[in-house]
């Protein structure tokens, strides 16, 4: 089997080094974005409201469960309704 040379070993361990960078920098600027938002929901009041930031329209919209998770006072609101 055929073996690369030195510097086509460097180019490839380079190009990945470039790609695990720009994973970073997606990963910052989501962070970046997310903690924006988190802003503004607290300045306009959504945080205690139904409501949140829809960032690709830029608009008000009613709040979707994120990652999954559902908010505290639907847990709270279905815990009676569940039957034993």
């Amino acid at each position: 089997m055929a073996e690369f040379d030195p510097e086509d070993r460097y180019h490839l361990r380079k190009l990945q080094m470039d790609v695990d960078k720009k994973e970073l920098d997606v990963q910052k600027a989501q962070q970046d974005l997310d903690r924006y938002i988190l802003d503004l929901e607290h300045k306009y009041g959504l945080m205690t409201q139904e409501n949140a930031i829809d960032p690709r329209t830029a608009t008000i919209e009613a709040r979707l469960p994120r990652n999954g998770k559902v908010q505290t006072e639907e847990l709270l609101k279905n815990e009676g309704k569940v039957a034993a």
